[in-house]
């Protein structure tokens, strides 16, 4: 196998191809985007009570807003940020391989470049809240975010947070929530990164970041291009004769780009502006031999938001909007299938913090959200709007030992009733090195456009997914001269009543009802050692996962899945990480267990355990002016055959390989 970092003539052309249609999508969703923008822009500027008050005696370096509900959300929940070292080692690769391999969050991988989605405590994709700077992101008409298209490289902080938000995140918070977070400093200089890869399969990397951090102002951009002609072999272990076969029709061709704009207008006001475009093509494989697939997917979404922040010694106010655009296209010529569907979100919000009696805080917001969809199977154009009403309060005892966060949510939705939802925690600082953390929460999810929509099979009358969770953390940090050692384990309990699932309708065509409870349990625990000295580190990183996710009432007759376990939600999961660094030189070892998933509900057909290993190795060379950073990967390592979900074959070994050049230029 050959790695090149070149174009060829035919790979530049489709780069060109690539970037012509990013354009072109922009061009389509800009107007609506941008004039959603500056409206809001001119609104946030006109109501700053300090926008043209100059301040220029202050030092304005290392300023940065800090999202206060993120803050608040945290308190007695387990949470997790993704390592820098770790992330950049992922630089390549998509925010389903970071988590796949360093949490125990179980993702629902359909190949490289397929469909991937989060099983977050015995819960489904559409129960796990995905959020870029604070905005849910999730599909309007599915519910749920594609993780593959989602870059790393894009992210300056991967942020998990465990457990039921509801009452701060509203509908899908019900299993965690994944934080994608930029976090940019002002008066940093100039800084930019050019970076290539290349792999096995055809699989080319792309990418560039431009970064202007001013005084007052800052400018990132970041642009990026994935493709794989995804030609892997895998072993047929069903076929005796010809084991070995290759997938075909699976290529994919991603590309993006985030811009983000920072303007600081005094020591207490920052104005944001930012947008992510995608516009992504896939080719879907056919894992029957006599079928030759005609299946194709395009993906194409704009994301624009704006935000206004006050930060004052005693009060802190945002207010910010967004305009979100998905338009996905599939294609099945074959069986004449060609389904169009596009989604709008708008979503408008404020909120507020008053410091009161020494620590204590109290929080009041509301938010406004309109989604509106069509495709070929809704009979017309259908809106979903919601308003929000949140009120909340954290108290500090005891110097800040004891801290505890009370909240409460009222929502109204144009279509179907919801509850009101709460969340009550608190952790406790017993010593310098242990933690004690306790969380209920009422949580719940609306269903989708789809649920509610789709023809034939769509259902008016649904009712939202509602229930409650408890969670109980133990944290452990101690520190040993040069050793770090942090253990941390985590049981919790959730039951969601009304669960939605789609069953045969009439005709035949499935239908989605509120059938059944699931009650999901389960433990975690993290082990995790750190060494440093001189030049030298060592880290170990072991992450386990046990969950107990059972239907405990089914509505169905004939139904035998009560006391099973759900499809796809493997009980046990292991995940270790050892690293070795020497100055400029990091080799990381990862190791995944995977325990049995069952394919029916009556648990009587199952997908094997599989364990996959993988090692990774980072090397930088630094400059006066700049740096490399050169980057190998070796995946499934010992050239294992497992599948992750039934009929989708993973790859056998492969490699992966790359190159970012970094130049910074902080002026004086």
């Amino acid at each position: 196998m050959q790695h090149s970092l070149r174009l060829s003539g035919c790979e530049a052309k489709n780069a060109q191809k690539s970037i012509k249609k990013l354009i072109k999508t922009i061009n389509k969703q800009f107007a609506c985007g941008f004039n959603f923008i500056i409206k809001l822009v001119v609104f946030l500027c006109i109501t700053s009570p300090n926008y043209f008050i100059a301040q220029d005696t202050v030092s304005l370096k290392g300023v940065e807003v800090i999202a206060k509900k993120i803050e608040v959300s945290q308190i007695g929940k387990k949470t997790e940020q993704i390592d820098s070292t770790i992330k950049q080692q992922f630089k390549y690769n998509s925010i389903a391989d970071v988590l796949s391999l360093n949490t125990p969050i179980f993702i629902k991988n359909y190949g490289p470049g397929a469909l991937s989605t989060t099983s977050f405590r015995g819960g489904n994709a559409s129960q796990t809240a995905i959020l870029w700077n604070g905005f849910n992101v999730q599909n309007a008409m599915l519910g749920q975010s594609d993780l593959t298209l989602m870059p790393a490289f894009l992210f300056d902080n991967i942020e998990l947070e465990y457990g039921g938000s509801s009452s701060l995140w509203g509908s899908g918070a019900v299993g965690g929530s994944v934080h994608l977070k930029n976090s940019t400093l002002f008066d940093q200089g100039t800084i930019t990164s050019v970076g290539a890869g290349a792999g096995s399969f055809g699989l080319r990397n792309l990418s560039t970041s431009i970064l202007f951090s001013k005084r007052r102002f800052i400018s990132s951009t970041k642009l990026y291009n994935n493709r794989s002609q995804n030609n892997y072999n895998f072993l047929d272990t069903a076929d005796k004769e010809n084991k070995v076969k290759q997938q075909k029709n699976a290529a994919f061709n991603f590309f993006g780009l985030m811009q983000e704009f920072k303007f600081l207008i005094n020591t207490k006001q920052i104005l944001s502006v930012n947008a992510w475009v995608n516009s992504n093509e896939r080719r879907l494989p056919s894992f029957d031999e006599k079928i030759e697939s005609k299946q194709y997917q395009s993906d194409a979404a704009a994301r624009f938001t704006a935000d206004w922040n006050y930060n004052s010694a005693v009060f802190r106010s945002t207010i910010r909007g967004g305009f979100f655009t998905d338009k996905i296209n599939y294609t099945d010529s074959i069986n004449s299938i060609y389904s169009k569907s596009r989604s709008q979100t708008i979503i408008a919000e404020n909120e507020n913090y008053f410091n009161w009696h020494q620590q204590h805080q109290l929080n009041v917001g509301i938010n406004f959200s309109s989604s509106s969809a069509f495709t070929n199977n809704y009979e017309s154009t259908k809106i979903l709007n919601r308003i929000s009403i949140l009120a909340g309060n954290k108290f500090s005892f005891l110097n800040d030992r004891l801290l505890t966060y009370l909240s409460v949510r009222a929502d109204h939705f144009s279509v179907g009733t919801l509850p009101i939802t709460g969340n009550i925690s608190s952790e406790y600082k017993f010593t310098k090195s242990i933690f004690v953390k306790i969380n209920v929460a009422k949580v719940y999810r609306q269903p989708t456009l789809n649920e509610l929509y789709w023809l034939p099979g769509g259902n008016v009358d649904l009712k939202p997914e509602r229930g409650f969770t408890y969670e109980g953390v133990i944290d452990v940090k101690h520190q040993i001269k040069n050793i770090t050692i942090l253990l941390s384990g985590a049981a919790y309990s959730r039951k969601i009543n009304d669960w939605i699932l789609w069953v045969p309708g009439s005709n035949g065509n499935p239908s989605p009802i509120n059938i059944q409870q699931v009650w999901s349990r389960g433990t975690e625990t993290t082990w995790r050692i750190n060494y440093l000295k001189n030049k030298f580190r060592f880290n170990l990183n072991v992450v386990t996962g046990y969950v107990l996710s059972t239907v405990t009432s089914n509505e169905q007759e004939n139904n035998n899945s009560v006391n099973k376990q759900l499809i796809y939600t493997p009980r046990y999961t292991v995940n270790t990480t050892v690293l070795f660094g020497y100055d400029k030189m990091a080799i990381t070892y990862f190791d995944q267990y995977i325990g049995y998933r069952f394919t029916t509900s009556d648990n009587s057909q199952w997908l094997d355990p599989y364990k996959i290993s993988s090692a990774r190795i980072n090397y930088n060379i630094n400059f006066k002016a700049f740096n490399f950073t050169v980057f190998g990967a070796c995946n499934n390592l010992f050239n294992k055959n497992y599948t992750i979900l039934s009929g989708r074959p993973m790859p056998l070994r492969n490699y992966e390989m790359g190159i970012t050049l970094l130049t910074k230029n902080k002026k004086k």
